[in-house]
């Protein structure tokens, strides 16, 4: 079992009509990508799907040091604003769930100004 969670210092993003990957067989359709970088290459990755997109199972790569998340395209926008307006981001992946995969903003008091 292995869990990982790091704080994000880095992102890129990726834009396209015809953006693909394979996933244990199954080849994705994306819109958009999201790198979130961390430190010693660990990354959870956004995969914005097209609408005709296959879906495929969750999974984590590179020794669970990436972490993938397969989410519909209207979802990019809000990765994109939180990554542009929050701090710290922490991601966390974990090899025995790897549907739990995730991106979070750290601990904010009740009222905080952009």
């Amino acid at each position: 079992m292995s869990k990982r969670s790091f704080e994000v210092t880095q992102y890129t993003i990726q834009l396209g009509d015809k953006l693909s990957a394979t996933f244990e067989g199954t080849t994705i359709k994306a819109r958009g990508i999201i790198n979130c970088l961390g430190p010693d290459d660990q990354r959870v990755v956004g995969y914005f799907l097209s609408d005709d997109s296959p879906v495929p199972a969750p999974t984590t790569t590179n020794g669970g040091k990436w972490g993938p998340v397969f989410l519909p395209t209207e979802m990019m926008l809000l990765w994109v604003d939180m990554l542009r307006n929050e701090k710290p981001i922490y991601a966390y992946i974990n090899t025995d769930h790897p549907e739990w995969t995730n991106v979070s903003t750290g601990t904010e008091p009740v009222g905080e100004e952009d």
